[in-house]
């Protein structure tokens, strides 16, 4: 029997017992599909990640007070205007944007329901230090931080959750916070440039004046954190260390603020959203292992029920190569079966899943190369025994076997 020979006949086998294969099958096709799933979502996750903290910019700087147990934080310690007023006269600085921010919930169509909702409290800086695409009216103004004005610029997903359209300029929103409700003015609309907006319920975003957010919450001068953009690329980390420094002879304190970059930051996401997908998916690599336990399995319950026929091949003149061979063909078939359909079942469920938590996977096709890769090195591995044993029975015992 030839090669050609000895691969029609082991897929004869397999169609022979449709529905044992495919429950042999099952194993690795749940792996597989897992494995594609979790690493295209996980990727999705880390790139729309990226996506969000690239709105920052590359040069910019953010600022923070760092918290210390063991010395507490005093009101000399926080950041307020002043100081980022007091960074805009930096050499190397281009632009200082203060920002505060606070839970809330917006009222939308239906009276009866609301939504959670991220009030930042910006200046007119912000757009600069963070990419944002108004898409009607405009962004918050100087006069609008000087007057304290109530207005706000809201995302279009949520314009159209509360009014039906995403031109909204000049309507109303009432918006709930622990003291109280607030009536806003909107005065832009911006693209939904975040893409984990929406995801697992993460609240969208809205802009206020910041001198307004101070009036709201009585915090005078506070401010939560400082958006710095650098001029110079290249002495990110320098410029970072420097304005630490001085933002600690400002307030009279010592190492009392953390400047980080987007680009470490982004780095540290990435590290920490690889290990997740990492792990998770070494769960789903379990799995097939189990899976290629099943198709050895399967496969020596074969030998067992063909032990007849292997002894009649064996008089006719085959081989030990060509019975091992065959039943090798066997189990790489049902793996390679398994795998085709676990690729094809994680791509598009991985998109059925972006689909319902609002996020674009991203399919790694060396992750796709390697669980290709990885059911075939199952076939063989869990294949050898059985084939083996097949090839080693002695034909005359077989030919006695009922």
């Amino acid at each position: 029997m030839n090669i050609f020979e000895s691969i029609t006949s082991s897929a004869h086998s397999v169609l022979a017992n449709r529905m044992r294969s495919i429950l042999t099958m099952l194993g690795i096709i749940i792996g597989i599909s897992a494995v594609i799933m979790i690493t295209s979502i996980g990727q999705g996750v880390q790139n729309s990640m990226n996506e969000m903290f690239a709105d920052f910019g590359a040069g910019t700087l953010i600022v923070n007070v760092r918290h210390n147990p063991a010395n507490p934080m005093t009101r000399r310690d926080r950041l307020t205007l002043d100081s980022a007023e007091f960074l805009s006269t930096h050499p190397d600085v281009s632009v200082v944007s203060a920002a505060s921010g606070a839970n809330a919930r917006v009222q939308l169509r239906n009276p009866a329901e609301t939504t959670q909702l991220t009030v930042i409290g910006a200046d007119e800086h912000f757009r600069q230090a963070q990419n944002v695409d108004v898409r009607f009216g405009r962004f918050l103004a100087n006069l609008d931080v000087e007057r304290n004005a109530p207005v706000v610029v809201i995302d279009s997903s949520l314009a159209r959750d509360i009014f039906g359209r995403t031109d909204v300029v000049g309507e109303t929103i009432r918006t709930t916070f622990w003291f109280g409700t607030v009536d806003l003015t909107v005065i832009g609309v911006f693209r939904n440039s975040d893409p984990m907006a929406g995801m697992f319920g993460m609240p969208t975003t809205a802009y206020i004046p910041i001198t307004y957010f101070q009036r709201l919450f009585n915090t005078e001068n506070v401010v939560d954190q400082l958006l710095v953009i650098a001029e110079d690329l290249d002495r990110l980390d320098e410029i970072a260390m420097e304005i630490a420094r001085l933002l600690s002879v400002f307030h009279d304190n010592e190492d009392r603020y953390q400047v980080t970059t987007v680009m470490s930051q982004i780095d540290m996401v990435n590290d920490l959203l690889g290990m997740i997908t990492g792990f998770v998916a070494l769960v789903a690599f379990i799995s097939l292992a189990v899976g290629g336990i099943g198709v050895m399995n399967i496969m020596l319950v074969t030998v067992t029920e063909r032990t007849r026929e292997i002894g009649i091949r064996k008089s006719l003149g085959a081989t030990d190569g060509n019975i091992q061979f065959q039943f090798l063909v066997e189990a790489m078939i049902l793996t390679a079966s398994g795998g085709i359909i676990g690729i094809i079942l994680g791509y598009y469920g991985g998109f059925a899943l972006g689909g319902i938590i609002n996020l674009t996977p991203a399919v790694n096709i060396p992750t796709v190369i390697a669980t290709v890769i990885a059911s075939s090195l199952i076939g063989i591995v869990f294949g050898v025994y059985p084939a083996r044993k097949a090839a080693k029975l002695d034909p005359i015992e077989a030919l006695r076997y009922e």
